[in-house]
């Protein structure tokens, strides 16, 4: 049995990225960059408005109240067309272009319209370049404004629109299958009988997959035999990750582990110093990596976040592959009952600029209601004997 540590860092050096492929921006959201990205403009392309106003030489407000003469009205989209010279001002909309001449905005606020003679009244003096976005001041042509190994959220949609790549390279998502194995599974449309329980865990660990844009196929339920685990499985090997739930401790119709041995799958390990979660297995067929998961939904839960996030993370081509951990301080002691790191559902919560969290009232590994009342995972080290309220904690966001 191997510690969580260790685990985790051989499925980090066993996975490498997939291979990039070009996609249309708008889809890219939660994509990994494969590629550096330069602006082909300016931002802003030209001396802009960052106010409602008027366009005026600040030198001309120096012994406000003044009066200037309204030359023109800018809105946005349209370039001005007059100079402004002494004395006078421009009507401008915010985002327009500043007519040559001006070199400051006066806000509305700080004018009065006289309604004569096309005049207007500056209520207080303005410094040069004040409420002006200079040309290029955001970016500029050739400028690389975003980089290979950045995850593609909507600000970054943004950005491809704004230099017009209407196409980029991003690495692809992996191919994902989940199998389910047990006598005692049905599926959701079916109403188990006294001796049954429904496949939650085919669907809860697809769910996981899908938030971080894995391709993914529930290819089923399994019954507890070697000849259906194989072909089952068999079928997975397409993919680029196969999860099995279920069949991965020591009774006897746990037989997802011999099957993996008859298939000459690589193995990688077997069991982890980890509760819960202790039976996971992981191993490599080809291309394939097979995660085995135990059959309990918390543990599947559990294990999927510690192992197979940052697999997919890293098949995506990113850089930080885990969940975020910060330190919190524990509202409640806790005692400690074995010696393997425990990750306990919890919820976290912010107070008085502290984090704080709190275990959820929780039954074991087979509590899923529990992980619906919580926001993260409570890391507890497996050296320690006991908690108390008030000490900091390594707590695994989960929002």
């Amino acid at each position: 049995m191997i510690s969580v540590d260790i685990a985790v860092k051989i499925v980090e050096d066993a996975i490498k990225p997939l291979p990039v492929k070009t996609i249309p921006f708008e889809n890219s959201l939660g994509f990994c960059l494969a590629q550096d990205m330069q602006s082909d403009i300016d931002m802003p392309p030209f001396d802009r408005s960052a106010m409602d106003g008027y366009a005026v030489i600040a030198e001309d407000t120096t012994t406000a109240p003044v009066e200037l003469t309204v030359i023109e009205d800018i809105a946005a989209g349209h370039m001005p067309t007059k100079k402004v010279s002494r004395g006078q001002a421009s009507r401008i909309m915010t985002g327009a272009a500043v007519p040559e001449g001006a070199n400051a905005v006066v806000k509305f606020e700080e004018t009065e319209d006289l309604l004569v003679n096309n005049r207007v009244k500056i209520l207080r003096s303005i410094d040069r370049g004040r409420n002006i976005s200079n040309r290029g001041e955001d970016m500029q042509v050739g400028q690389t404004v975003l980089r290979k190994g950045m995850p593609i959220r909507p600000q970054e949609i943004g950005i491809l629109a704004t230099i017009g790549k209407s196409h980029i390279g991003v690495f692809s998502a992996p191919t994902v299958g989940i199998i389910s194995t047990g006598d005692e599974l049905v599926d959701v449309g079916l109403k188990p009988s006294i001796a049954q329980i429904r496949n939650s865990n085919g669907y809860s660990l697809s769910a996981q997959a899908r938030r971080l844009k894995a391709e993914v196929e529930i290819l089923g339920i399994v019954k507890d035999t070697k000849e259906e685990i194989s072909n089952m499985m068999r079928k997975g090997f397409r993919k680029d990750i196969l999860i099995l739930s279920g069949g991965v401790s020591m009774g006897e119709y746990d037989l997802v582990g011999d099957v993996m041995k008859d298939l000459n799958t690589q193995i990688y390990f077997e069991k982890v110093a980890l509760r819960p979660g202790k039976p996971v297995i992981f191993g490599r067929k080809d291309t394939t990596f097979i995660f085995a998961l135990p059959g309990n939904p918390v543990a599947s839960f559990v294990t999927f976040e510690l192992f197979i996030y940052p697999a997919i993370r890293k098949m995506m081509g990113f850089t930080d592959i885990h969940r975020t951990t910060l330190k919190a301080s524990l509202e409640t002691e806790i005692l400690v009952r074995r010696k393997r790191r425990e990750y306990r559902p919890a919820f976290l919560r912010m107070h008085n600029n502290t984090w704080l969290v709190s275990p959820v009232e929780w039954h074991g590994s087979a509590d899923l209601l529990a992980t619906t009342m919580a926001n993260c995972l409570l890391v507890v080290r497996e050296d320690a004997e006991k908690l108390a309220a008030g000490q900091l904690v390594d707590v695994i966001s989960l929002d």
